[in-house]
């Protein structure tokens, strides 16, 4: 499946752009923190995204990422991304859909932010990437969280009539589904993979429009989402690190 990403809901000046970047940034930081032991590791990541994290990865992993593969489905967006950052020569951009890709190589970290809750089958591609980790490897995924909290305060006010539904931005950008804590550990585990560690990414009490009209000082907004990495089952998304079972 081809994510259309180079639209409006994917560039400044879109509603939510910068809940998205504050998204990535945490996920960001879960990956690098639960990678800062590996001396040497290979990569693999589903997708270019909003280039975000593919750029933080680089840049934070620096000499230790000994070979990067990152699969895109759009010409437009590899393009994009090689005029936007000088690639370092370990870093290589393989053009295909998530369900078509093959590969002889094994990667000690498979990372796939934001893709679970786009595609048409999550188990499908779940199990066929599973097949890509090195022993002892490690799958990091990240996906948007029904159970966030202003979205329990939502639909405890009765402005949310489930959960699970999609609004008109999730739909503008790609969205397909919503998972909470229950069906994504559920997921896992029917792909033969077992949750090693969580964290919640962005504590969000309030709605997007809400917390701007506080004017927050950054600070607070830096000390939530720090708060919010040990409180999975209620912030805006659930990243959970992954390992398989056999």
């Amino acid at each position: 499946m081809l994510i259309d990403q180079d639209n409006a809901a994917y560039v400044p000046g879109f509603q939510y752009y910068e809940d998205n970047v504050r998204l990535l940034r945490a996920g960001l930081q879960q990956m690098l923190r639960r990678t800062a032991h590996m001396q040497r590791l290979s990569l693999l990541s589903l997708g270019v995204g909003h280039r975000y994290t593919v750029k933080g990865l680089i840049e934070g992993l620096g000499e230790r990422l000994e070979r990067y593969v990152i699969v895109e489905g759009s010409a437009d967006i590899i393009e994009l991304l090689r005029r936007e950052v000088a690639l370092p020569q370990q870093v290589r951009l393989e053009q295909s859909y998530f369900e078509e890709f093959e590969t002889d190589q094994r990667f000690d970290v498979v990372e796939m932010g934001f893709v679970l809750e786009h595609v048409n089958d999550p188990e499908l591609v779940l199990r066929r990437f599973r097949r890509f980790l090195a022993p002892g490897g490690r799958m990091m995924v990240a996906v948007p969280n029904a159970d966030s909290l202003h979205r329990l305060i939502g639909h405890a006010a009765g402005l949310l009539p489930d959960v699970h539904d999609l609004s008109p931005a999730d739909l503008a950008l790609g969205h397909r589904r919503y998972f909470d804590p229950q069906s994504l550990d559920a997921l896992m585990a029917s792909c033969g993979l077992e949750v090693v560690g969580r964290a919640g990414l962005m504590l969000k009490p309030l709605t997007s429009a809400q917390l701007a009209s506080l004017e927050l000082d950054p600070r607070i907004v830096e000390s939530m989402d720090e708060i919010g990495f040990g409180l999975p089952e209620i912030c805006n998304a659930i990243f959970v690190e992954a390992r398989p079972c056999d």
